[in-house]
């Protein structure tokens, strides 16, 4: 009997755990995301709460990478009623980049640009959207947008941007030199045993 009140008591919050999330995203062709309120003169909101935000949510801050992508945000954000001249946030940003900017969701620089035009930034900076005379393009800012977007991301995506990183790489190099300099360590650990008898 406690033992089945127990595995119940589990399952309840494994439950918990997989329905925490509380934006309710949209679909847009293949993707999910939301939209969600920023920086306004009642609400002190930078990139980093929005990132925040996103992350307890089960996702990310949009990155757009194709011209695809970008026009089927553009039209998710008209059909949402944007004000022309809304900006939005985004996971771009040129602070610890290599490259002049990358997408620090995907850990990977820029390859698909649309900057507003005399718009392209100066390094240390962040990338947000505006919506300009219906039309969506990338535009340099401080972090404190009107609104940021949300992209879904799926425990793979998750798995996947773990793989990337440093650590992971650090890591396996700790692994592969364990287990080829384990069986050196042996031997030498025998070789003192047998000299202390």
């Amino acid at each position: 009997m406690l033992k089945t009140s127990y595995c119940r008591f589990l399952y309840m919050l494994t439950l918990m755990h997989f329905c925490q999330c509380s934006y309710d995203y949209d679909r847009v062709g293949e993707t999910y995301y939301f939209i969600g309120t920023g920086y306004s003169d009642k609400n002190i909101f930078d990139w980093f709460d929005a990132r925040q935000s996103c992350r307890e949510n089960d996702g990310e801050l949009v990155s757009v990478v194709t011209p695809d992508q970008m026009l089927q945000l553009q039209n998710y954000i008209l059909a949402g009623g944007y004000a022309n001249g809304s900006t939005f946030g985004t996971s771009g940003h040129s602070y610890d980049s290599e490259h002049p900017f990358k997408w620090e969701a995907l850990d990977q620089r820029l390859i698909y640009t649309k900057w507003l035009p005399g718009e392209e930034p100066p390094a240390d900076c962040n990338l947000s959207l505006q919506l300009v005379d219906s039309e969506l393009y990338m535009i340099r800012s401080w972090g404190y947008d009107q609104f940021y977007i949300c992209e879904y991301t799926t425990p793979w995506r998750h798995i996947q941007a773990f793989l990337r990183q440093w650590k992971f790489h650090l890591i396996i190099v700790f692994l592969i030199l364990t287990i080829v300099f384990s069986p050196l360590l042996k031997g030498r650990t025998k070789d003192a045993s047998n000299n202390l008898k």
